[in-house]
């Protein structure tokens, strides 16, 4: 893997603490907390703008790797923390001497975020298709068999691991995972996009932006 398999938009706050692995795409103004893992295992992962990734949110493309292995892979990544070089991802052969799990085929499927979605602390994706305006909060874990509209919410702790597609506006809720119908999309959280973009600068290292954003249409 070189360092251009890291794309990072400008306007964006990205973390030195932060894992990224493999070919990953990074929007402008999207924040990516401390202790965020996104692995681009099996293929790309393009992430939109407007953003927030919270702390030990973990998104990965994992392709038919097995959930035994997949177990095993998180075990691994989570004890041994990301190293980097001048604020960007470190080869990977020096972030993963000793496990047999690579990075970065780039030869799957790429996994697409689209933008202003919310990803609060604990939460676990593998979805290979995310709208926008789309808030998960905290622990909740949506699978690989499932896609996701635009304005929804996954609630706390909800677990969305069977084939399906959820439709716009949809909100999912309680432990049998109900699902009911929103008039609102979720309000997007440029304040606090801003409020982090200016904070997180003067308590972490952060990770150089390397892509200017497209402009807008």
């Amino acid at each position: 893997m070189n360092y251009d398999a890291l794309r990072i938009a400008k306007g964006s706050v990205v973390c030195a603490e932060a894992d990224l692995r493999g070919d990953v795409t990074i929007g402008s103004s999207t924040i990516i907390h401390p202790k965020v893992r996104i692995f681009a295992y099996a293929g790309p992962i393009v992430i939109g703008e407007g953003c927030l990734i919270e702390e030990q949110t973990v998104i990965i493309n994992r392709g038919d790797m097995s959930d035994e292995d997949l177990a095993k892979f998180m075990k691994e990544t989570e004890t041994r923390p990301p190293q980097t070089r001048g604020g960007r991802n470190a080869p990977l052969r020096s972030l993963q001497p000793q496990t047999s799990f690579v990075c970065g085929k780039q030869q799957g499927e790429t996994l697409v975020i689209g933008s202003h979605n919310v990803f609060e602390v604990c939460t676990h994706i593998e979805s290979m298709s995310i709208g926008s305006n789309n808030v998960f909060e905290s622990k909740c874990k949506v699978g690989q068999q499932v896609t996701v509209g635009d304005g929804c919410v996954v609630s706390m702790f909800c677990v969305l691991d069977k084939e399906s597609h959820l439709a716009d506006m949809s909100v999912v809720y309680g432990p049998r995972n109900q699902i009911r119908k929103q008039q609102d999309k979720p309000v997007p959280q440029t304040q606090q996009l801003e409020f982090l973009a200016k904070v997180l600068p003067n308590f972490h290292n952060l990770k150089k932006s390397n892509v200017s954003p497209e402009p807008r249409k």
